[in-house]
């Protein structure tokens, strides 16, 4: 691959989020997705057929192996990420890996350090954090719009059936907090950094020995805080709030797909001014169909691991894999709070 040239794609796991990511960078200019892989080549085939795509196998170590193959993306089930994201690492392959990136911090550390020593790009796919609308937050905060943050709080709920096998069993990774817990505590950290003082988390785990809901509350230096809500049991207005000393940013529901800022800004007179700003996603390229809403902001990940990799990068500045292994190490803690192990934890 060239340094000015788009990298080939390779997708290993052809379900619905790899739907929706091949989906996604269809609307983007010279993308190539060179292969897909899949545990049955009819379901491979049927996937390439789908999108236009060359070549099909029924092996992931066929596809980490084949030449026209620049970056893998891995939309596998949880427990499968980090081996998936080895075996890329180790075929000279970057990485863009579905989050969360691995199962424990044990996990991601190994991952993080293979991509170091083979000098090879890897992210997780916190997309969240590549939207426009995020961007225009992360820059309100580095401005001091709101001056000093005093408090985040974010929450997300889904009502998941019964029949959700990956979500209900623990063997397939289940559990509300690496799931849709992550999308909160991803916030707070956006904001606070993934170095809290104290970690405290109520909540519970059914007979299954998965979490179905929880309240986290994560406790900085200088007073700073942040509160954490999410549930598998319920829909919850899933918003955002940052709270300053002169104001306060929303982010309404739904946030993990945000396209709209709401800011508000406090004056000594006792008056205050809301300012609201919209980020509409782009059009999905003709004939292209989403499984999951939002999904068309997909894209934007992709767009910073193209760039990245064309401009030699081993990791994003927008979501550093050093917070990647920060929150993984926030959700063992409260795993460990609420008594949820998985197979991982015990190899």
């Amino acid at each position: 691959m060239s340094h000015s040239s788009s990298p080939r794609w390779g997708i290993i796991g052809c379900g619905r989020i790899s739907w929706d990511f091949v989906s996604s960078i269809k609307s983007l200019n010279n993308v190539v997705v060179q292969a897909c892989a899949a545990r049955s080549l009819a379901d491979a085939q049927t996937f390439a057929n789908n999108f236009g795509i060359t070549q099909a196998y029924d092996s992931y170590e066929a596809l980490v192996s084949d030449a026209n193959v620049d970056v893998v993306y891995i939309g596998t089930l949880h427990p499968w990420h980090y081996e998936h994201t080895v075996l890329a690492l180790n075929h000279g392959k970057h990485v863009l890996v579905e989050k969360p990136m691995a199962m424990n911090a044990i996990q991601a550390s190994a991952a993080i350090a293979l991509a170091r020593e083979k000098k090879l790009f890897l992210l997780e796919g916190m997309w969240t954090r590549f939207f426009p609308a995020i961007r225009y937050v992360r820059q309100l905060l580095n401005n001091k719009e709101i001056g000093d943050v005093h408090h985040v709080h974010a929450a997300f709920g889904v009502p998941f059936g019964k029949d959700n096998a990956r979500i209900w069993h623990n063997e397939l990774g289940g559990g509300g907090l690496l799931d849709i817990g992550i999308y909160p505590l991803a916030f707070a950290t956006m904001v606070f950094g993934t170095k809290p003082e104290k970690i405290t988390s109520a909540g519970k785990r059914n007979d299954g020995g998965v979490d179905i809901y929880s309240t986290v509350t994560l406790e900085y230096s200088d007073s700073r805080f942040a509160t954490i809500e999410y549930t598998m049991l319920a829909k919850l207005d899933e918003s955002v709030t940052i709270t300053g000393s002169k104001g306060r940013i929303c982010l309404p529901a739904a946030a993990h797909t945000a396209t709209e800022v709401q800011m508000i800004k406090y004056f000594e007179d006792g008056t205050q001014k809301e300012t609201k700003s919209l980020f509409p996603w782009p059009m999905p390229a003709a004939g292209v169909t989403f499984i999951h809403l939002g999904s068309e902001g997909l894209r934007y990940e992709a767009e910073a691991v193209i760039h990245a990799i064309q401009k030699k990068e081993l990791e994003s500045n927008e979501y550093s894999l050093d917070e990647s292994l920060g929150i993984m190490t926030i959700m063992d803690k409260i795993r460990k709070d609420l008594g949820v192990v998985y197979p991982a934890d015990t190899q």
